[in-house]
């Protein structure tokens, strides 16, 4: 032991002493700059703003499996937003984030190989419930900026095969198979739900949308059906490529993670 003191107290003329202590120095300073984990944050805000931009587009909440997701892809998004950044991508206008995300998602994915028309055909077969025709409806309608008054006239003058004079609509009078997911975006989940009940061939009204009043005539209804796979083929391509560019950019992900702690309030 006093050997051992004695070498430490003349480590200033000892250079093996002096190159472990140097070595000490330099691998906390390392650890302490680049070795710190950096924390990536989803707050409650951000949280309900995904599940509110979730259900604006889908018409229904999310589940806790869709809630996962959104979350997921959030905290992917960080992490490929940050990538960028470390990869010099630098630029101080916050609208670019999302530009800087999708770069850094095609220089980790590139451009996937070409698949077959076998493995296309394969992927359809494995997932028919994504290509399928969504139900849609085909109607007539006079639209109102302000509810119209004496309706009752009006729908006579319809129903006799008449013309009503109501406002200019931007998508015209007639809407023909039009699927509920892009009626629901027109119009809003009320009007859907109330032209869905109507009966085919009488014209009712007015009804109430987001954009105003309309007088309406359904004439036909398509329901839900699989697709083909020759209607599919071009979006079966699409998402095929797609989940393979996905998988790849996955992988880069999962490594990133990692450098960091994730913390979900």
């Amino acid at each position: 032991m006093q050997q051992l003191v004695a070498r430490l107290r003349g480590s200033k003329r000892d250079p093996f002493i002096v190159f472990l202590a140097a070595a000490a120095v330099i691998f906390l300073l390392y650890w302490v700059i680049l070795g710190r984990r950096e924390t990536i944050e989803v707050p409650t805000a951000v949280q309900q703003s995904l599940y509110s931009d979730y259900a604006l587009m889908t018409g229904h909440d999310p589940d806790d499996e869709a809630k996962t997701k959104l979350i997921d892809d959030y905290v992917a998004n960080e992490l490929l937003f940050r990538e960028a950044v470390e990869r010099g991508m630098h630029m101080t206008d916050l609208t670019t984030k999302q530009r800087l995300i999708d770069r850094v998602r095609f220089m980790i994915s590139g451009a996937p190989a070409e698949p077959t028309e076998d493995t296309l055909m394969a992927w359809y077969a494995e997932h028919p419930r994504d290509y399928r025709a969504e139900p849609s409806l085909t109607l007539r309608h006079v639209f109102f900026e302000q509810k119209p008054a004496d309706v009752d006239s009006l729908l006579r003058t319809l129903e006799s095969g008449g013309t009503v004079q109501g406002n200019d609509f931007w998508m015209g009078r007639e809407l023909d198979n039009y699927g509920h997911s892009v009626i629901r975006a027109m119009f809003g989940e009320e009007f859907l739900e109330t032209l869905s009940k109507l009966p085919e061939g009488k014209w009712v009204g007015p009804l109430k949308s987001t954009r105003g009043w309309h007088l309406v005539l359904v004439t036909g209804k398509g329901d839900e059906r699989l697709l083909s796979y020759p209607e599919a083929r071009d979006e079966v391509r699409q998402d095929y490529l797609t989940a393979e560019a996905a998988s790849i950019v996955a992988k880069e992900v999962a490594r990133l993670k990692e450098d960091y702690a994730i913390r979900v309030e």
